[in-house]
């Protein structure tokens, strides 16, 4: 159902629940009217009768009548229960003894009686309950037709102002239906009703959004088709000189060269998936309370033998408990690209040290290790993508401080670089908020 047909029906229905409730309080209020005007004819019409009267002259001055539905019928009964009058004589009713007003049931119909002792006489006056009633009823339809046509007009109406009111969506559909990936401006807003400027402003927000975003993803992937470039053309070569060296007696160093080209072509690649995931997805995962000391220390066990390999002294220096919010897999992601970049960029025979600190507000992870560090002019331009520092132990793809400066900003927390004081190396900082455990 569209909003024109949503808000004719829903105030359609008001109205008409409205107007019935007119009808019933015009029926109710008319019902009252009536039983008090009725009720004082009756009493008149009970006392205009005189204490003495002569039967014979009431019947010449006042001759019979036809039952109507709301007529009041007059009779008159001396001392012996003898009916000495009765103004219609198709209705007789019987005679009852109780004074002043009352109401009784008689064939099967409701009546109000008023009835009058004098010295000789009862002067007794009863109307039907179910006449009054149907005259209030008719009284109550008439009201109808006015309703009828109020709620016609009404109609109209809502459905003309509705209509021009929902010309703003309109135009405001149709400035969406022209933005393109290329074109994402802003909208127009002039002569926009209040209660349209806010969704307006946020769909600005969120182009504003998607352009930036659609800029940094054309931006990734040059960037990624630059950076894969360099490593797949190597692999051609290195393929070659496979090709050339069978049955010189070079093919193990030749193969060996291989594998190590496609194990760094594997890594970027896995670096590269991993920020798209973290771009596209990350934001989504559940966040639960976690106890970092133990992700660190399963991490650093990981990566021991690739320490070892390099003869490199990983170890860990102090894991306070302490809780985070976070996600496990992406802090997983961050801790080892932190101990991967300190192994890798420490020289054979050096050493990296984990450390995590409980203060009172926060937890804080430390990496440190004995190799040359990052020069102070650099070390904001390391969290760049592909951005490598001009040191001789730089291999890697230039993506793994991205990656920890993304998971970072996902969990809230603050990623430092600065010279570690006791190895005389690079000390990496991650600041967490503490969470209660």
């Amino acid at each position: 159902m569209s909003i024109r047909n949503r808000l004719l029906f829903w105030l359609l229905s008001g109205l008409t629940i409205l107007g019935a409730c007119f009808v019933l309080a015009d029926y109710l209020i008319d019902r009252a009217l009536l039983a008090d005007i009725y009720d004082d004819q009756m009493s008149q019409i009970a006392f205009a009768i005189p204490a003495h009267f002569n039967n014979s002259d009431l019947e010449r001055s006042a001759p019979p009548l036809k039952y109507d539905g709301d007529d009041s019928i007059l009779q008159i009964w001396d001392q012996n229960g003898k009916l000495g009058y009765s103004s219609h004589p198709d209705i007789i009713l019987p005679q009852f003894s109780t004074l002043g007003f009352s109401e009784v049931r008689w064939r099967d119909g409701e009546w109000k009686l008023y009835i009058r002792k004098t010295d000789s006489n009862f002067i007794q006056v009863a109307q039907s309950l179910s006449g009054r009633r149907n005259i209030a009823v008719e009284h109550a339809l008439r009201s109808l037709i006015p309703l009828l046509l109020f709620l016609l007009i009404m109609g109209m109406l809502i459905h003309w102002s509705v209509g021009t009111g929902l010309q703003s969506l309109t135009r405001l559909s149709q400035e969406l239906e022209k933005r393109t990936p290329d074109k994402l401006g802003r909208l127009a807003s002039q002569d926009q009703p209040a209660e349209i400027k806010p969704l307006t402003h946020a769909l600005d927000t969120l182009l504003q959004r998607l352009g930036i975003a659609l800029e940094g993803q054309k931006k990734f992937i040059a960037d990624a088709s630059h950076e894969l470039r360099t490593p797949l053309a190597t692999l051609q070569i290195q393929t070659q000189l496979v090709e050339q060296s069978l049955g010189s007696g070079r093919e193990t160093y030749a193969l060996a060269d291989l594998k190590a080209g496609v194990k760094r072509t594997s890594h970027l690649v896995e670096q590269l998936l991993m920020v798209s995931r973290l771009e596209s997805a990350g934001i989504q995962d559940q966040h639960v309370p976690l106890q970092l000391h133990e992700i660190a220390r399963e991490v650093t066990i990981d990566l021991i033998p690739y320490a070892n390999m390099r003869k490199i002294n990983l170890g860990v220096e102090q894991l306070d408990a302490g809780a985070v919010i976070g996600s496990e897999h992406h802090l997983h992601i961050l801790l080892r690209n932190l101990i991967d970049n300190a192994v890798r960029y420490t020289p054979s025979g050096g050493q990296v040290d984990v450390t995590i600190r409980a203060r009172q507000d926060d937890i804080l992870l430390e990496i440190e290790d004995s190799g040359p560090g990052i020069p102070p002019a650099e070390r904001e331009r390391v969290f760049d993508r592909f951005y490598r520092c001009l040191v001789p132990q730089a291999t890697g793809s230039g993506l793994g401080l991205a990656i920890v400066k993304q998971v970072a900003e996902l969990h809230q927390a603050e990623v430092q670089l600065g010279q570690a004081q006791r190895l005389r190396g690079l000390k990496a900082s991650v600041i967490f908020k503490r969470a209660a455990w």
